[in-house]
């Protein structure tokens, strides 16, 4: 579907639309690991607890304007604010050049929205929240009958959707099982277990296929890079998610063309 406003103007609100939906992302990726509420009470300072004014809440500007600093006691604001905004404008911007206003980038668009915040969760507090993966997952498959991402339409989507999430997580779910009765460390979490369920649900079995290889391959580069420079052993366990994370949100942009590929390159074509 064509936007009704002429470009640049239509970017431009997407980019604006983009970085209130970050500062919304901020509050549920500093309140869901704390089991509080996103909506009361309002955006406040986590030192001084001093509500913020709205013209100090302003995404990105803010941050610049205030130098990185509580309008209220001075304490440091961190550049975890401001990314997250430009990538959640980033992202919509870049999504609304591809698809335009159509599904394509409705479902995309809310599926990168529950990544940006289970990326950072995990990175700060090791946890992917149900908040998010639950939902996420019943989203997904409330959806997967208009879900363009997926093959075919109709009942074909809601199957490919319910088989992607019991691949997603049974694969996770059996790993760690595995993992943990051989070498008495727990490889992952429930969370991630889940948070595989919703990418199935969104993606399908092609798509959890390579999020997990994608995602395993740079796991195991950075923690194997990580081990001169931090001292770290291969016992030690690295955030899953923020691996998962950017290789969920490829696999649902490229899952299809790359299965399609593959089984080109496989019949011997060009």
């Amino acid at each position: 579907m064509t936007p009704s406003l002429p470009e640049p103007a239509a970017s431009i609100f997407v980019l604006a639309a983009g970085l209130v939906l970050g500062s919304f992302l901020n509050v549920c990726i500093h309140r869901f690991p704390l089991g509080l509420s996103v909506v009361r009470p309002g955006s406040r300072c986590p030192a001084c607890g001093t509500p913020i004014r709205w013209f100090h809440n302003v995404p990105v500007f803010s941050w610049l304007a205030l130098r990185a600093r509580c309008a209220s006691c001075g304490a440091r604001i961190s550049w975890r604010y401001p990314l997250v905004e430009s990538l959640a404008g980033a992202a919509l911007v870049g999504l609304h050049a591809a698809y335009g206003l159509s599904a394509s980038f409705a479902v995309s668009a809310a599926f990168a929205a529950a990544l940006l915040v289970l990326f950072f969760t995990d990175l700060d507090h090791r946890i992917l929240p149900d908040a998010v993966t639950l939902p996420g997952l019943a989203v997904g498959l409330a959806v997967a009958w208009v879900n363009p991402f997926l093959e075919g339409s109709g009942a074909r989507r809601a199957a490919l959707a319910l088989a992607g999430a019991a691949l997603g997580a049974g694969v996770l779910w059996g790993i760690g099982a595995v993992w943990e009765k051989l070498r008495g460390v727990e490889a992952m979490g429930l969370g991630d277990v889940k948070m595989m369920a919703m990418v199935g649900a969104f993606t399908g079995p092609a798509g959890v296929l390579l999020t997990l290889f994608a995602a395993s391959v740079a796991g195991a580069a950075v923690g194997l890079a990580m081990i001169p420079l931090r001292g770290r052993s291969l016992k030690d366990t690295l955030p899953f998610g923020c691996f998962l994370a950017p290789a969920a949100l490829a696999a649902l942009l490229g899952s299809r063309t790359a299965l399609a590929a593959y089984l080109e390159l496989l019949r011997g074509g060009p």
